[in-house]
């Protein structure tokens, strides 16, 4: 039995069903030749992306460490620039994953990725970042990838420089999966929450994972479940209501974090029981409260968490997630219209889904 949950693990968290290539950018944007790259997907595998790791520009300085990212152009921001911060197994190469086919005459398309969604409607590469945490042999295991004061160094050094090379007083992140809780403790650990404007979570484990209940919390195969270490508490997996990152009533507590940072608006969207990751079909009982992973701990400034999962639930073994509908990683590929809303408007609760066609419902807390 052991050997059987094991195996389920890195399938939860990197699924594996293949696509297209993704649609390139054309020009420059009308900026000068050297002094903008916009992001390129390259060649695409559902879900990841492959293409140069490193599409930085401009005079743009990453801090070392890094794996890749891209970013940078010699100009001033007009906007916030976004920090975009990805998700266990990926790169940053993922924001600008195509959108994915859904079961046909089921779901209306959107018709860009994330990047390319927001330079339509008027970002420049001036403001838009991201960068690649996990080196290449990370990617490849995500099973072994956890919480861990080395990551929260690159994360916090790298929306440093956004500002430094930008100007701008504070950046908004928008991070996905691993990403929002790394980037989370990251700034809780380093101070680094007065950086921030606004912040978008796409599925991140903010109450750990249920589907960590398979693997146990101190297993040597599965780190990415583990729970605090004991002897430096920075350093923490996902396994569900183990630690002060993934349970409550604790200045560490991912869900309830936005309380203590009410100039920071926060936002989630989630796929609900759609989401593979928060809700494989092997999860033991009560496989509702999976549904409730991403979502923070209701706040003044929590302005709106939404629910996009599409097709089937995952309690379905042979459909369910983003084998046919939006689940975990299609949820990041088909969301920059609902991303752009966050960022630039006032939205609250429904109203943060602007242009999104397919129904979106309020995700809401439950026991």
């Amino acid at each position: 039995m052991l050997r059987r949950n094991m195996n389920i693990l890195p399938r939860l968290l990197v699924s594996v069903a293949g696509h297209g290539r993704a649609a390139v950018l054309a020009g420059l944007l009308g900026l000068g030749a050297g002094t903008a790259q916009a992001l390129d997907c390259g060649d695409y595998s559902f879900p990841f992306c492959k293409a140069k790791a490193a599409q930085f520009a401009g005079g743009f300085k990453p801090p070392a460490g890094l794996s890749g990212g891209f970013g940078g152009s010699k100009c001033k921001a007009q906007r916030t620039p976004i920090v975009f911060v990805h998700g266990n197994g990926d790169s940053a190469l993922g924001w600008d994953a195509p959108v994915a086919p859904l079961q046909p005459g089921k779901n209306r398309l959107p018709a860009r990725s994330v990047y390319d969604e927001l330079v339509h409607r008027g970002y420049t590469p001036c403001e838009l970042y991201g960068l690649s945490y996990l080196s290449t042999g990370e990617q490849d295991q995500p099973a072994r990838n956890y919480h861990e004061p080395e990551k929260y160094k690159l994360i916090t050094e790298f929306i440093r420089a956004v500002k430094a090379h930008t100007g701008a007083p504070q950046v908004d992140i928008v991070a996905h999966s691993l990403g929002v809780s790394m980037t989370m403790a990251a700034l809780q650990v380093n101070d680094g929450w007065a950086d921030v404007r606004r912040f978008i979570n796409l599925a991140g484990g903010l109450r750990g994972l249920e589907a960590c209940l398979l693997t146990g919390p101190a297993n040597p195969l599965a780190p990415t479940c583990g729970s605090a270490n004991v002897f430096n508490a920075d350093v923490f997996g996902f396994y569900p209501q183990s630690n002060a990152w993934t349970g409550t009533g604790s200045e560490r507590s991912l869900r309830e974090m936005p309380r203590q940072h009410p100039a920071v608006r926060f936002y989630t969207l989630s796929a609900g029981m759609h989401d593979q990751v928060h809700c494989p079909s092997a999860l033991p009982a009560k496989p509702q409260r999976c549904a409730n992973g991403p979502l923070f701990s209701p706040a003044p400034n929590v302005r709106a968490q939404l629910d996009i999962g599409a097709g089937a639930t995952t309690a379905n073994e042979k459909q369910g997630g983003d084998a046919d509908g939006v689940g975990h990683f299609k949820l990041r590929n088909h969301a920059g219209a609902i991303i752009h809303t966050m960022l630039t408007t006032d939205c609250r609760g429904l109203n943060c889904k602007g242009r999104y066609d397919d129904p979106v419902k309020v995700a809401r807390e439950v026991e």
